[in-house]
């Protein structure tokens, strides 16, 4: 099983509706959101799953 700072996360763009659930509860601040796309910084994030949990839409993925 791999290390889970190993697994890539990113948000699907097509699903993503830019609304910042994700942001808000990320523990570490590690997403940032701007009115096109969202990234994370994958150096701080632990993969918690937070935010994938907060994503209304399932845009989140971890893998």
């Amino acid at each position: 099983m791999p290390n889970k700072r190993s697994l890539h996360i990113e948000a699907a763009p097509q699903l993503c509706i830019y609304c910042g659930a994700c942001v808000g509860i990320c523990p570490l601040n590690c997403i940032y959101l701007d009115e096109t796309r969202i990234t994370f910084d994958e150096k701080v994030c632990t993969r918690c799953e937070i935010c994938v949990r907060a994503c209304p839409v399932g845009a989140i993925e971890i893998g």
